[in-house]
């Protein structure tokens, strides 16, 4: 491997070192005393983000993280908008940050100080988004230690070191959902790689493994996927998809807006955001936003039921299953209702859906969006997807099965974070669980559409064909099935498959 000359010592952890919250191998001593409550404008964003992410366990959500952090010090939640962006970067490249730091680290980026690897990770996450004050992101790094901490002079070396053989560039963005539909394969380099919207991080050598000789580990640590991730997607789906899923977890998708067909002034949604000066990108019958667009409920239709935020690989699922009007339709695994909504939508809202999920919060989050889409054919209850049994049986049934958000990690950027073997095997017993649950809740001759937000084999193909496995000699046949893989800054993954029971 190529290293810059001269390389940072890390010291070894520090003991005296105060802590609070919660953190695997950190002392619990003596904790902060809570600080006294402060304006918005008396805390700084940089140092909101320090302590999230010092905090922050591998594939734990972001965003409640950041609001009980800016609880903790008394601030505004309103500084979310501020925070949460530089947390999502560090996250999301933390493969490739680790990677980058042991060019200049004297032992395993594992072993470093908690504390000294989340103060590199923001100087990165800082730097990729602003090279030109490199100096100035060292020294605020070094100052998101305490003063005694013994691992300063070690993040002051490394920020100096690597700012002096990586930097951030802008350049065109990349067409790729053109690339995608004419099937071509994404460009990959040894001494650069992706950033998202348009960024490139660039090197003054070869700083990545080379993709010609190693693409799993190129893929993985370019795209920050662990391995395991980058080695299933190039056996499952073949080199060419593993690069398009793997960049798709570097570019955040578009935001998708689904209309509301029961909404009469629904042709007339984009134009608001058209004359904001905002740029709406149509596809098929549904258009979707910039990804940092700002919140949509600002749209004067929102509060009034005119659309609803679905990604299109998303809206894909409802219309598989083919409802009919006045049919009996359970949705398991529901929250936050979006699939249960378009199915109203596509019946007219004359089926009589029932969509559940498993905690009385969650059932809460149907309720708010069914109650602001208007829908009066859906109702909602509290169930376990894989134990409920209801006293009448159902036309048809939707899973929307929790998985590992494969397909998603553009959008989830903290999931790659729990994407391993036992994770994985666990995840797929449980979506075998609720399939068979729906099918004891199904009526003779009724359907079943499967779906997950996932590409991997082990939780769509391989669990349908579980499934099948002892009812295919009954009459239970698969009807239709689908991949979709994610398309770099433009849509989501997922897998979908309809299945059909016998008379």
């Amino acid at each position: 491997m190529d290293r810059p000359r001269g390389r940072a010592r890390q010291p070894g952890p520090n003991p005296s070192r105060h802590q609070w919250g919660r953190g695997g191998g950190r002392s619990r001593g003596a904790e902060r005393a809570k600080p006294h409550a402060r304006t918005a404008h008396d805390v700084d964003p940089r140092k909101a983000a320090f302590e999230t992410l010092r905090r922050l366990e591998p594939g734990e959500r972001i965003e409640p993280a950041v609001f009980a952090t800016l609880r903790h010090m008394g601030a505004d939640g309103a500084l979310a908008s501020r925070v949460l962006p530089q947390v999502e970067d560090a996250v999301r490249f933390a493969l490739l940050f680790d990677h980058l730091v042991s060019h200049v680290a004297t032992r395993p980026v594992t072993e470093l100080d908690r504390d000294v690897r989340a103060a590199l990770h923001m100087f990165l996450a800082w730097l990729i988004h602003d090279p030109r004050a490199a100096y100035a992101h060292g020294n605020a790094a070094v100052d998101l230690l305490t003063a005694k901490h013994a691992g300063r002079g070690f993040v002051n070396a490394c920020a100096r070191k690597l700012s002096g053989f990586v930097s951030a560039e802008s350049e065109d963005r990349e067409e790729h959902a053109a690339a995608a539909q004419r099937g071509e394969t994404l460009p990959l380099w040894a001494d650069r790689c992706r950033l998202g919207d348009g960024r490139m991080l660039v090197g003054k050598h070869a700083i990545l493994p080379d993709p010609a000789k190693d693409l799993a580990s190129h893929v993985s640590v370019a795209c920050g996927i662990p391995r395991l991730l980058a080695d299933k997607l190039i056996e499952q789906h073949g080199p060419q998809a593993a690069v398009q899923a793997g960049v798709a977890c570097v570019e955040r998708p578009l935001t998708w807006i689904r209309p509301n067909v029961l909404y009469a002034e629904n042709f007339h949604l984009p134009q608001w955001w058209t004359a904001q000066g905002i740029p709406v990108t149509r596809h098929e019958d549904v258009f979707a936003l910039p990804a940092r667009v700002r919140p949509v409920s600002d749209h004067p239709g929102f509060a009034r039921g005119g659309f609803y935020v679905q990604d299109w690989a998303a809206q894909q699922v409802a219309p598989m299953l083919q409802a009919q009007p006045g049919e009996a339709i359970l949705d398991l695994c529901s929250a936050p209702g979006g699939k249960a909504g378009h199915i109203a939508e596509l019946t007219g809202d004359k089926a009589k859906i029932l969509a559940c999920d498993i905690s009385a919060a969650k059932e809460e989050r149907i309720r708010e969006n069914i109650a602001r889409m208007g829908y009066r054919g859906v109702a909602t209850v509290v169930a376990d997807a894989a134990t409920v049994r209801f006293p009448e049986k159902f036309d048809r049934v939707l899973i929307d099965a929790p998985c590992s958000n494969s397909g998603v990690l553009g959008r989830r950027v903290e999931a790659r974070h729990r994407i391993t073997e036992a994770a994985l095997k666990e995840l797929a017993e449980l979506q075998h669980k609720i399939l068979e649950n729906a099918a004891a809740n199904l009526k003779p001759g009724g359907v079943i559409v499967y779906s997950v937000c996932s590409i991997l084999m082990e939780e769509g193909v391989d669990v349908i064909h579980r499934f099948m496995g002892p009812r295919e000699k009954l009459g239970w046949q698969v009807q239709q099935e689908k991949f979709i893989l994610p398309v770099p800054a433009f849509h989501d993954g997922g897998y979908i498959c309809r299945l059909s029971a016998p008379e």
